[in-house]
């Protein structure tokens, strides 16, 4: 399996918040509690894309996925799988293109992605590529969606 990848710029900005508010409709209807109407919010994809930070996946959209840089820590965010494409084995695809990416990179000693205690398929695929549950933790202004789960990934 294979999936087209680059970096999102401005022209992609309308189609990656549709892509996004379908993954909130996904959570809101599987009682995922990691997303809501104020997250993310549209000055954050903007912000993703002019910091060269948002990846497209597929040729129509199918997923898209933020990858910042801090450090010796690679930190995956907001990734979402479109709903016609859900259970495809594209974010199987996506996370291990990221950690194939960031093992080319000495400086980079882990990668890490959280994700609310409610998505538990996205733990499952996390454990499945042998990330690691690190810690819990409540998000200051986001109490309200409960115990986040930290994963890790070390590359060394």
């Amino acid at each position: 399996m294979h999936y087209s990848k680059r970096i999102a710029d401005f022209s992609d900005y309308s189609r990656v918040v549709s892509l996004i508010n379908d993954g909130k409709r996904q959570m809101q209807t599987t009682g995922i509690t990691q997303w809501d109407e104020n997250y993310p919010n549209k000055q954050l994809i903007l912000q993703d894309i002019e910091q060269k930070k948002l990846w497209l996946y597929g040729e129509q959209y199918e997923a898209c996925v933020t990858l910042a840089e801090k450090e010796s820590i690679a930190l995956i965010q907001r990734l979402v799988v479109h709903s016609q494409h859900q259970r495809s084995g594209i974010a199987h695809f996506i996370l291990t293109d990221i950690l194939q990416k960031e093992k080319n990179k000495k400086e980079i000693m882990e990668v890490r992605l959280s994700t609310n205690h409610s998505n538990l398929p996205m733990q499952k695929l996390l454990t499945s590529l042998k990330f690691v549950p690190s810690r819990k933790y409540l998000i200051s202004g986001r109490e309200k969606f409960g115990n986040f789960i930290e994963f890790i990934y070390p590359m060394r």
